[in-house]
């Protein structure tokens, strides 16, 4: 941790300020020491610190409140306060405030050190802590990739031959599929498993702040920029980079985001100088992919570069073979998350699930065991637990659009009845429509749709 290690020290006695940095630099740690708090925070927005070692009396901007901010925007940094003999009060009140020890001068260069590596070590098994919460949460993810077909059967195969890979991958299947699911299997099972995983959704993010948060940025690069923003990019070096509904993306950023990944280096938002990122790609997407190709969604040579390993999922429907071996595991996550006695599914709920053509897939059949979960009663998990839509279905549904409405009110219902099968998620409910997702929002506003649940939707 030494060698590695970057230690700000903060002191306006030029004396103290030297001799830290000397005896921290004689044990091999990176050194940087400032006269001020406003100098220091300057300093960690540039590049962050392992360890701020900061004395409490500082001019203008007291020792305490330089802790509280670095607590707040950096809550990472471990923090070490400096006091003299009659400020004891002060120090305990740092340590009250987050502060993980204090000195008290005169001290000698062994008493410095050790605390520095005490402080050091936190910081170490914390992140190590955080690590293996992450793994578990990953290992726990490809535990749900349930199934025995023969399409879960080849979709293992793909998983086990992408993770002995580094190469880019592209997932592509309907919402509610388990793209993210396939993604945690890869990511868990590679080399880069103790690297991190770092996840973005490209819908979920509006347009203009969308560079911003892949790329990072530099403080004062736009508006609002007060301080430098490590992007995601750089977060997942070492690790992968997992950037679902990866087609809703402009394609100007597409362009910049296809650099950085055939040139495994990015430029931050307002920076001047590159900065080299380690990072496996896997992208996913809901939309056909030719059909993405010749709309212009997405960009042919960034597809192409994407397209190193194609992984497609399934809809649920072409593996109704699973249904049964899912529906049980979601109803033992469910029983235990609720303290249900319930343990069994009926024969006749069986066959509402096996009859179903399932539009939301493995999202909306967990979800369907999770509502039953919670308004069923007793130890059987009965048909009438069961959503409503799901006893609808042959001849019994009322056809989608009437035949005697104008166009302008058809494509107002189409959007209406798209929002509620997608339980409001405008990027599926466009997908669904086959328009851009910006055209949906111009839509609703047009026809002044505002989706709300309908009762019958609650628990879908």
């Amino acid at each position: 941790m030494s060698t590695k290690a970057r230690i700000l020290v903060v002191d306006d006695d030029a004396t103290m300020r030297e001799a830290l940095r000397d005896t921290l630099g004689a044990e091999g740690y990176g050194v940087l020491a400032v006269d001020n708090a406003i100098h220091a925070i300057a300093e960690l927005e540039k590049q962050e610190a392992d360890l701020v070692l900061a004395d409490l009396t500082l001019p203008r901007v007291s020792g305490l409140e330089l802790l509280d901010s670095v607590r707040r925007q950096w809550p990472g940094i471990e923090v070490i306060v400096i006091t003299g003999q009659g400020s004891i009060e002060t120090a305990v009140d740092a340590i009250k405030r987050g502060a993980y020890h204090y000195v008290t001068k005169p001290f000698t260069p062994d008493e410095i050190l050790h605390l520095v590596g005490q402080a050091l070590e936190r910081r170490r098994l914390v992140h190590r802590k955080e690590r293996l919460e992450e793994e578990l949460s990953l290992v726990r993810g490809v535990h749900q990739l349930v199934g025995q077909s023969e399409p879960m059967r080849r979709i293992h195969e793909v998983i086990q031959t992408a993770a002995g890979s580094d190469a880019t991958v592209l997932i592509q299947g309907e919402s509610g599929t388990g793209k993210e699911i396939i993604a945690n299997a890869i990511h868990a099972q590679s080399r880069r498993s103790r690297g991190p995983l770092v996840k973005m959704n490209c819908a979920a993010v509006p347009e203009t702040l969308l560079e911003s948060e892949l790329f990072g940025h530099e403080k004062g690069a736009f508006t609002g920029a007060d301080r430098r923003r490590i992007g995601r990019f750089e977060q997942a070096d070492g690790g992968t980079l997992f950037l679902d509904e990866v087609c809703e993306m402009h394609p100007r950023l597409q362009a910049k985001f296809l650099r950085g990944l055939q040139e495994r280096e990015i430029e931050r938002l307002g920076g001047s100088g590159t900065i080299p990122v380690d990072v496996r790609i896997i992208a996913a997407t809901n939309r056909d992919l030719q059909k993405a190709l010749e709309e212009g969604v997405l960009r042919e040579d960034l597809y192409y570069r994407l397209n190193v390993i194609l992984l497609r999922v399934p809809p649920l429907r072409e593996r109704m073979d699973d249904v049964q071996m899912l529906a049980m595991h979601f109803l033992r996550k469910y029983v235990a998350r609720e303290h249900s006695s319930m343990s069994i599914i009926s024969d006749e709920a069986k066959e509402v699930l096996i009859s179903y053509s399932w539009p939301g897939n493995v999202r909306e059949l967990e979800n369907a065991i999770e509502r039953a979960v919670v308004l069923g009663k007793g130890e059987q998990l009965r048909a009438q637990d069961l959503p409503p839509q799901l006893h609808r279905r042959g001849d019994d549904e009322r056809p989608l659009i009437p035949a005697h409405l104008t166009l302008e009110e058809i494509e107002k219902l189409a959007i209406a009845q798209a929002l509620r099968l997608t339980g409001g998620n405008k990027s599926e409910a466009a997908e669904r429509l086959g328009i851009h997702r910006t055209s949906i929002y111009d839509k609703m506003r047009r026809y002044g749709i505002e989706w709300t649940p309908q009762p019958e939707d609650v628990g879908q």
